[in-house]
């Protein structure tokens, strides 16, 4: 029975050594742990319109022009309107400095925006849109107060309507100087829309 309660001890004493070197191999461990920071940052804005896909690209039928509609040189045909769609437009205050006049556009409830328009311009008028496969015309684009979009220029700050949701311009084939060649033409005219 001593052999017993002896070979007991042992086995008792055996794992009291195993428990207490376990446990002095894991404090001695150290968990392995990556501390770091997120620096996090914002801009809290009021939000602008959003314009319709359906006016980001568009193909604007000009149809067909006689040269007894363009048979002067500064003699324009028919324009033919351009609408720009947009949504969810706020009602919100505005101040702007518009450069050409020297004027101010100020309001406390319409959004404003400017607009630009990138083309390749006419080489006998840059104030009008080169166009390819005609000749003897280039093509006038006006806001809709009736003033020409300079090419490749913000233009002057205006004003939305609340509830407004369409900005409308105009495209009108103008005669210019050069020899007139009758004919298909096309044009490219990127824009932006600019909201302050």
């Amino acid at each position: 029975m001593n052999r017993m309660k002896s070979s007991a001890n042992k086995m008792a004493l055996l794992a009291l050594t195993l428990v207490l070197a376990g446990t002095a191999v894991a404090a001695d461990e150290k968990p392995l742990v990556d501390t770091g920071q997120l620096y996090v940052h914002g801009d809290l804005q009021e939000n602008t319109c959003r314009m319709e896909m359906d006016s980001a690209w568009q193909e604007v039928d000009l149809g067909s022009t006689a040269r007894a509609e363009v048979n002067l040189v500064g003699r324009a045909a028919k324009p033919v309107t351009v609408k720009l769609y947009l949504r969810d437009c706020p009602e919100l205050g505005s101040w702007s400095t518009n450069i050409t006049p020297l004027t101010e556009t100020v309001s406390t409830i319409q959004p404003p925006y400017r607009a630009r328009f990138v083309a390749v311009s006419d080489a006998s008028n840059p104030d009008l849109v080169a166009v390819t496969g005609a000749s003897g015309i280039g093509l006038r684009l006006r806001d809709s107060r009736g003033k020409t979009m300079m090419l490749s220029r913000t233009g002057d700050t205006m004003l939305l309507n609340p509830g407004q949701d369409v900005v409308v311009f105009t495209l009108a084939p103008e005669r210019t100087n050069a020899p007139f060649i009758a004919g298909p033409y096309h044009a490219v005219i990127n824009f932006s829309l600019i909201y302050q």
